[in-house]
């Protein structure tokens, strides 16, 4: 196949920090090539530097066979090259019509024409099979809806290249199917794909070769048939992980969480949850059943329309985070951009904010304390950085989690709710933070989390809960789990739009 894309040499530094060092790449016409790495590998700073969002310090691009230097994203878009971001770059206060034609819009006398708008926009959304009122306010959208926003955006540029930046991250295993099978459409159209992700299966299921990136160096390539997942882990990480999750047995407590009659929001009708000192216990189910309501209604983001919460049989009254975190609740957020990190903060106040708001008056601060916790957080979970001063928007999306997940550590908890916990995190660092669940469920702490991908549901709980439009649709022990058993219960219907 012919090369449409030739990257050589790339190499890219933010002051002292060498992010790509001599990264070579290329990529033909029609091939779909993963990138694959740890956090802080620096393949999103790869992908923006072809999306000409960011300029490498040295180093060459050359698009079928002519030198570029793209100096603004523009210019990509009009080479042919379009991006799918892991952190999305929607407008929130405009319509998915207007979002998907930002800078394009079509004009008749001088005037928005709103309906030609609508029918490009109509015609990007049926291509990616979305059912989405093109008039509806990207505010008013879910994560999942707003990342097929993303994605019907960057197709309707009709690029000969496409980057998608973890793009599945905030979708089902359903609907990230249906993206998989529309990437692989796309290749048999002739277009390339420049694949990254954290989610070795969807890597091994579209890739025609897959490149890895560690410390800012390539580290390796391998071709399909040979993509093994041993082979891709110890490609990224450098050593084998035999046992990705690890679970193991542990002796379960008195009830640390009772939901009576608990009912989230209007859409959800009433049920019983009780979670145990030391048990973990998964909620599925498909993008829009109702998941992440549950857990913000506990946490009280969004009051529950009715029901009682009980932490070791004490009340939780008038449920709000600062209520909630007082009792000894704390969550891990869906969305990290939008409710978890403060990205103009450093690493340390990130870390500690939530103990502020639990016990603190944040008038009169032990700055050298903070910065202990802050350097014990890094340490524990492994978090890429220059130190606990580092701005928080600087780190990597999987650092990120990392700080967010100690923000909640660092409050020292009786119930964990987490929500996507490893999203956009690698491989190595997953099996980091699975290893520090087991750890703190075996001490007695009560896990409740969300999750899309059934993998992790299937290899981290002892109880799975299946929701589906706002129903608690059934219970799994763990002798029961297998995907079958839970997306029996997740599907009663035969197809759910968005």
């Amino acid at each position: 196949m012919t090369a449409l894309l030739e990257a050589t040499a790339i190499s890219k530094s933010f002051g002292s920090n060498t992010v790509l060092d001599d990264v070579s790449i290329s990529i033909a016409s029609g091939e779909i090539l993963s990138v694959v790495g740890e956090n802080g590998a620096g393949k999103s700073t790869f992908a923006k530097i072809l999306s000409g969002i960011v300029a490498p310090d040295s180093g060459s691009l050359h698009l079928s066979g002519n030198e570029v230097h793209f100096t603004h994203p523009r210019e990509a878009i009009d080479a042919g090259i379009g991006i799918v971001h892991q952190e999305l770059c929607l407008a929130e206060n405009l319509t998915v019509t207007e979002n998907l034609l930002l800078g394009r819009e079509k004009l008749r006398y001088g005037l928005f024409d709103r309906l030609a708008m609508k029918r490009v926009a109509l015609t990007a959304l049926e291509r990616l099979g979305v059912t989405l009122n093109p008039n509806r306010l990207v505010s008013t959208l879910s994560a999942a809806e707003r990342q097929m926003v993303e994605i019907a955006r960057v197709l309707s540029y009709d690029a000969k290249l496409l980057i998608f930046d973890e793009p599945t991250s905030s979708l089902s295993d359903t609907e990230a199917h249906a993206l998989l099978e529309l990437i692989k459409r796309l290749k048999r159209d002739g277009v390339s794909i420049l694949y990254v992700s954290h989610r070795l299966p969807e890597v091994q299921e579209i890739s025609d070769r897959v490149i890895a990136l560690r410390d800012g160096k390539n580290s390796g390539e391998l071709k399909a048939p040979m993509l093994q997942r041993d082979k891709l882990i110890h490609m990224i990480v450098g050593r084998d992980i035999q046992d990705l999750y690890g679970y193991h047995s542990r002796p379960i407590g008195a009830a640390a969480l009772e939901l009576k009659n608990f009912r989230a929001s209007p859409r959800h009708t009433p049920f019983d949850i009780t979670v145990r000192a030391g048990e973990i216990v998964g909620i599925t189910g498909l993008i829009g059943s109702g998941r992440t309501e549950i857990l913000e209604g506990i946490f009280g983001i969004t009051p529950p329309v009715s029901g009682t919460i009980t932490v070791h049989a004490t009340e939780l009254k008038n449920p709000s985070p600062v209520t909630s975190s007082a009792l000894g609740i704390a969550l891990l957020p869906e969305s990290r951009k939008e409710q978890g990190i403060i990205a103009e903060s450093s690493l340390c106040d990130n870390v500690i904010i939530s103990m502020l708001t639990k016990g603190g008056n944040g008038i009169f601060r032990e700055k050298n304390t903070e910065r202990e916790i802050a350097l014990r957080c890094i340490e524990s979970l492994r978090i890429r950085c220059s130190g606990p001063e580092q701005l928080a928007h600087k780190l990597s999306g999987g650092n990120q989690q990392k700080v967010v997940l100690g923000r909640c550590l660092a409050t020292h908890p009786q119930v964990l709710l987490l929500d996507e916990p490893t999203r956009g995190v690698d491989v190595g660092a997953r099996r980091e933070i699975y290893s520090i669940l087991f750890e703190l469920a075996a001490k007695g702490l009560a896990i409740l989390f969300v999750s899309s991908e059934l993998e992790e549901v299937i290899g981290l709980a002892d109880r799975v809960l299946v929701i589906s439009d706002g129903q608690l649709r059934g219970e799994l022990s763990r002798e029961e789990l297998s995907e079958h058993a839970i997306m029996t219960l997740a599907s009663p219907q035969s197809r759910i739009a968005i």
